[in-house]
C-alpha cells in the first residue's frame, strides 16, 4: 500500500505530518536516515491521520541527529505486534506545500544553529544540520575565544576534581557498603525550594539522611574551594535531587547516581526548557536536562509537557504528584499558617482581626518578565493603583501582592494605601497565602495548580498574551485551559472583580486534568519508587 503526506506543519518544536490512508489502528510511521541505521517512531498526533515529530527528543532524549531523513511505514507481518518491517518511503502528493517550512533554531549565545530542511525532489527528504554562525566582527571572534578559553580549562579543572572524587569514594564505599547518600541540590536558590523541603522532611522521618548543596550560581560568585566541597558533594551521592535547572549538570557528566528533577511548575503554560528550543535563554541541545532519571508531575494527563521541557520520555516522569502538595493538605499546617498570616495582616494594616476576617483578601500573584532570572521584571505601569484602592474600599477587599522571587523592585504602593494594599513577596512560601485568599489574580504563573485546589475564583490578568505567547510560547492553548476568565485590560479586570465574572465552572475541570492523587502521600511515592525501588505504586 502506498502513503502519502498531503501536509507539514510546524507546532514549536514538533513536525506534524498528516498521511492519507493512515487510520489510527493501521502501520506506525518512521523518520529514518539515509543510511537505515536509525529509527524514530513518530507519536500519533490529535487529529486523524496526523503523526508528529519532537526534534529536541524523537524518543532517544537528545536531538535528532544531523543527516538526511525519509518517513517509511511499517506494517504488521503476521498478525501480531511482535514482528514489523520497515517498509518503502511515503511519497509526498501533488498538492503538499513545502514552502516556508524551513527552520533555523539559534542557540548558544546566538553562534550556533540547528537547521530543518526540507525538500521534494525524488521523494520527501527532512534534511538536519548543526552549524557555527560566523560572529559579526573579528572583535566578536576573539572575545569568544577568550571566553570558551577560560571556561573550558576552568571546567576541565574542575571535572578532573569530580572524577578523582567519584573514584576515591565509590572504590572505598564498594568496599565497606553504605547506606544511600541522598543529595538535595540546587543552583538557582540558597534556600531549599517548597518540593525539596517538604521531601527533606519525609526523607528524614523515614529514618534517610540526606544531605545538601544549596547556591545561587547565576546571581552569586562562589569561591574554588566551594567548588571542590560541591564537587566532593555531587561524588558521593547515589541519588540526587533537583528543584529547577542545574548549570553545573550542563557540562558536568555525574556517574553513578539516580538524578530526580522536582521542577517546582505544577502545570503552567508559558514553555519553558526544550519547549522553548531557539528562543532567547533556551538550552543547547545538551544541557543539564539529558541527565534526568526521572521527573515528576500530577498527572499522566500533563506529564508530557514536563518530559517536552526536558527534552526526555514520556515514561520517565512520574505522576506521584507535588512533594509539597503534602504539607499542603496538612490540617494543622493550614490552621497554624491562616493563624500567623492574619496576625501578619493585621500588624501591617492596623486593623484587627476580627475585621480582617469580615474583609474579602485579594491576591496579585504574577509572573516575571524578562529572559531569566538577571533580567526579571515586572511592568508595574500595568497597574492603576488609584482605581484598584477605590475598588477594594467598595468591595471590602484588601489586597496581598506577592510577586515573583526573580523580581527584585518592590511594588509601588502608595503610602496612603497601605491600609487596603500589603506586599508581601518577602513571604517565602507563596502557597501559605492560598489559604485565606478569595480571589487570585495571575497569568502565566503556575500558582494556579496548588490554588486550583482551594476551589475559589481565579482571574487572570494578561495584557501582553500575543507578545509572550510570540516571544515565549505555550505547551497548549492558553484562552482555553486557563481555570478561569482572561482579561487584557486593566479596566477588564476591575470590572470582572466588580462583576464577579469569574468563570469558576472552569476550576473542576482543570482539577481532573492536572491531579492524579489528591493526599498527602506524594514525598512517599517518590521515596517508594525511586530510593526503594517499588515501581509497582504506579503504572
Amino acid at each position: 500500500m502506498e502513503y502519502y503526506v498531503n501536509k507539514i506543519a510546524w507546532d514549536r518544536i514538533w513536525i506534524l505530518f498528516n498521511v492519507d490512508f493512515i487510520s489510527e489502528s493501521e502501520d506506525d510511521i518512521y523518520l529514518v536516515n539515509s543510511d537505515n541505521t536509525a529509527h524514530y517512531l513518530l507519536k500519533k498526533g490529535s487529529k486523524p491521520s496526523e503523526y508528529k515529530l519532537n526534534i529536541t527528543n524523537p524518543g532517544n532524549c537528545a536531538m535528532l541527529p544531523p543527516g538526511i531523513y525519509t518517513l517509511k511505514s511499517s506494517c504488521d507481518l503476521d498478525g501480531s505486534d511482535s514482528k514489523k518491517q520497515i517498509l518503502s518511503p511515503l511519497l509526498p502528493s501533488k498538492d503538499l506545500d513545502i514552502s516556508n517550512l524551513n527552520r533555523q533554531f539559534i542557540y548558544f549565545h546566538k553562534e550556533r544553529s540547528y537547521r530543518v530542511q526540507f525538500s521534494v525532489k525524488n521523494g520527501l527528504k527532512i534534511k538536519i544540520s548543526d552549524i557555527r554562525l560566523k560572529s559579526s566582527s573579528f572583535s566578536d571572534r576573539i572575545r569568544s575565544f577568550i571566553r570558551d578559553s577560560k571556561n573550558k580549562s576552568l571546567k576541565s579543572i574542575l571535572r578532573a576534581i569530580y572524577n578523582f572524587e567519584y573514584i576515591k569514594y565509590h572504590k572505598k564505599n564498594n568496599k565497606s557498603g553504605h547506606s544511600p547518600n541522598i543529595l538535595l541540590m540546587s543552583d538557582q536558590s540558597e534556600q531549599m525550594g517548597s518540593n525539596m523541603s517538604a521531601l527533606k522532611d519525609r526523607l528524614i522521618s523515614r529514618g534517610y539522611k540526606p544531605y545538601e548543596a544549596l547556591r545561587a550560581i547565576t546571581t552569586k560568585h562562589y569561591s574554588f574551594m566551594h567548588w571542590i566541597k560541591t564537587l566532593k558533594s555531587i561524588a558521593r551521592a547515589d541519588y540526587i535531587f533537583l528543584d529547577d535547572h542545574s548549570q553545573t549538570t550542563d557540562w558536568l557528566k555525574i556517574k553513578g547516581a539516580v538524578i530526580t528533577q522536582l521542577w517546582h511548575a505544577g502545570a503552567g503554560f508559558k514553555a519553558t526548557g526544550y519547549a522553548r528550543f531557539g528562543m532567547p535563554a533556551s538550552p543547547a541541545p545538551y544541557s543539564g536536562h539529558r541527565q534526568y532519571t526521572y521527573g515528576i508531575a500530577g498527572s499522566l494527563k500533563i506529564r508530557h509537557f514536563f518530559s517536552e521541557v526536558w527534552g526526555i520520555n514520556d515514561e520517565m516522569v512520574l505522576p506521584t504528584g507535588m512533594p509539597r502538595i503534602d504539607v499542603f493538605l496538612n490540617e494543622d499546617h493550614i490552621s497554624k499558617t491562616k493563624t500567623l498570616l492574619y496576625k501578619k495582616l493585621a500588624d501591617s494594616t492596623g486593623l484587627d482581626i476580627t475585621t480582617l476576617h469580615d474583609k474579602k483578601i485579594m491576591l496579585f500573584a504574577p509572573t516575571y518578565r524578562g529572559e531569566n532570572k538577571r533580567h526579571a521584571y515586572y511592568p508595574y505601569d500595568k497597574l492603576n493603583l488609584d482605581d484598584l484602592y477605590k475598588l477594594c474600599k467598595n468591595k471590602n477587599y484588601i489586597v496581598i501582592f506577592k510577586m515573583h522571587p526573580f523580581v527584585e523592585t518592590p511594588v509601588p504602593i502608595p503610602a496612603g494605601y497601605k491600609d487596603f494594599m500589603i506586599d508581601m513577596t518577602s513571604y517565602e512560601n507563596i502557597n501559605d497565602l492560598f489559604y485565606i485568599t478569595d480571589l487570585l489574580i495571575t497569568d502565566y504563573s503556575s500558582n494556579i495548580y496548588e490554588f486550583s485546589l482551594m476551589k475559589k475564583p481565579m482571574l487572570f490578568y494578561s495584557f501582553d498574551i500575543k507578545e509572550y505567547s510570540k516571544e515565549r510560547g505555550f505547551h497548549r492553548d492558553y484562552l482555553s485551559n486557563v481555570p478561569g476568565k482572561v482579561v487584557e485590560s486593566f479596566s477588564d479586570l476591575l470590572k470582572a472583580i466588580s462583576d464577579e465574572n469569574f468563570q469558576f465552572e472552569k476550576v473542576s475541570e482543570y482539577i481532573d486534568n492536572n491531579f492524579e492523587y489528591i493526599d498527602a502521600h506524594a514525598c512517599d511515592r517518590i521515596i517508594d519508587i525511586i530510593i526503594e525501588n517499588k515501581k509497582d505504586i504506579i503504572q
